[in-house]
């Protein structure tokens, strides 16, 4: 079986957290890893581009590849809240949280989450607003295990994503980008009709390989834009 990028990811992740390469070190050249770990170059390079586009890593053209550490990483990784998009615009925000609970987490939810079933968890559902119209509505799991303030913390006048970017620095996140037909209690909650599009936008973050958190933020497919700017 061929070793993957994941995996290379992976282990070159443990021996980072290990301290084998501190801070300011320089790792191993693309083709030493490759030998080492018995797979393509190119595998090698999909992993540490990866780790840099985390901020874990900084690539250096004829330096290397240098370890960054957690001062890096966490001044990186600021992902932007439905707040920031709003005032940008130009526009009033305001929040509201629909609803908060305890849970544990049943198979589906452990499998998205990549936890074990049964692990405790925050389900919240909130609503942002834009000039007093629906903006954003929110579907969020925390992990408890992650974040044990969040078992007790009360979301009623602070959004989730804020409270997250306060107390918890993250390593790692995902998105994944969708259109969807607005179902009838999400048109609802947003004002707007049932089948409507929507633009989703499911986030999964991480700190140090640990599930932090997975939220599902559903926009107005005519109200939202999303812009990506890269730097080099």
């Amino acid at each position: 079986m061929k070793t993957g990028y994941r995996e290379v990811k992976q282990a070159l992740l443990n021996r980072l957290r290990a301290g084998e390469w501190p801070p300011g070190a320089i790792m191993p050249g693309e083709v030493q890893l490759a030998k080492e770990f018995a797979c393509a170059r190119v595998t090698v390079n999909r992993a540490i581009r990866e780790l840099a586009d985390e901020g874990i890593v900084r690539r250096r053209r004829r330096r290397g590849t240098e370890v960054l550490g957690d001062r890096g990483r966490q001044a990186r990784l600021t992902l932007h809240q439905a707040r920031q998009q709003v005032v940008g615009r130009g526009q009033v925000y305001a929040y509201r949280c629909l609803s908060q609970r305890r849970l544990v987490a049943g198979a589906g939810l452990a499998q998205r989450l990549e936890i074990p079933a049964g692990s405790a968890l925050r389900a919240l559902r909130c609503l942002h607003l834009a000039d007093e119209q629906p903006f954003q509505l929110e579907t969020r799991w925390i992990c408890v295990k992650a974040v044990p303030e969040a078992a007790e913390q009360d979301f009623a006048a602070e959004p989730p994503g804020e409270w997250l970017m306060r107390l918890k620095p993250l390593s790692e996140a995902e998105h994944r980008i969708q259109a969807a037909a607005a179902r009838p209690p999400e048109a609802a909650r947003l004002q707007m009709a049932t089948g409507a599009p929507l633009f989703v936008l499911q986030r999964r973050t991480w700190w140090r390989g640990d599930p932090v958190t997975w939220a599902r933020l559903l926009h107005p497919g005519d109200a939202y834009e999303l812009v990506v700017r890269d730097g080099v």
